[in-house]
């Protein structure tokens, strides 16, 4: 059959108020090699277009994998000079409900969910109503200190849009399939996260 693609879409944000931030980089490398190692098309775009921050802290010894390396190695080329969602499609929420509509898989990890705050159902309810997703835990979000910095607390938010959350330990691979919606908690959850969006896209 013809080649699949995936797009994934990244972070712009380089800090939340005046912490250093970026994209954590497993969270994109694990994905963007098992997509193409399965030999699918794939594009890194990014909210503002341009270089994705990449997250200091995810190159650090104790983070870096062998995806990261992988894309190191490269030479990042994918993360560089990226295009801007709104080129590629519309803004997060509409571009996710107008995948889902169109029966697409959608998968999101750790903060990627945010994503699915805004996006509606064909039914105008929350997409995620009556789902099975997980999130980065308002436990995760504590234990990294910045409960107070991000705009809500993902798992709380996701459970008062009436989706059914699934939680692991915090740092523990733990990663969901509701039909075509995949999510994943955490970094350590991505390349599970990503097999899964390989099995609901067969």
């Amino acid at each position: 059959g013809s080649t699949k693609k995936a797009l994934i879409v990244a972070t712009s944000a380089e800090k939340m108020g005046d912490h250093a931030t970026g994209a954590w980089s497993e969270e994109i490398c694990g994905p963007y090699y098992l997509f193409v190692d399965a030999g699918w098309s794939v594009t890194v775009c990014s909210v503002s277009g341009g270089d994705v921050p990449i997250d200091a802290g995810s190159l650090s010894d104790q983070f870096k994998t062998e995806n990261d390396k992988r894309m190191i190695t490269a030479g990042s080329a994918p993360l560089k000079g990226t295009p801007k969602l709104a080129d590629v499609d519309v803004t997060v929420g509409a571009a996710v409900a107008k995948a889902a509509a169109a029966g697409k898989v959608v998968a999101s990890v750790c903060h990627g969910p945010m994503a699915l705050v805004s996006a509606k159902g064909p039914d105008g309810n929350p997409l995620v109503k009556g789902k099975k997703v997980t999130c980065f835990s308002d436990v995760e979000e504590g234990q990294v200190g910045l409960t107070d910095k991000v705009p809500f607390l993902l798992e709380t938010k996701m459970k008062s849009l009436g989706a059914t959350v699934e939680i692991s330990d915090p740092w523990s691979d733990k990663a969901v399939r509701d039909g075509k919606l995949v999510t994943g908690q955490n970094p350590q959850s991505s390349v599970s996260a990503a097999r899964l969006a390989i099995e609901a896209a067969a």
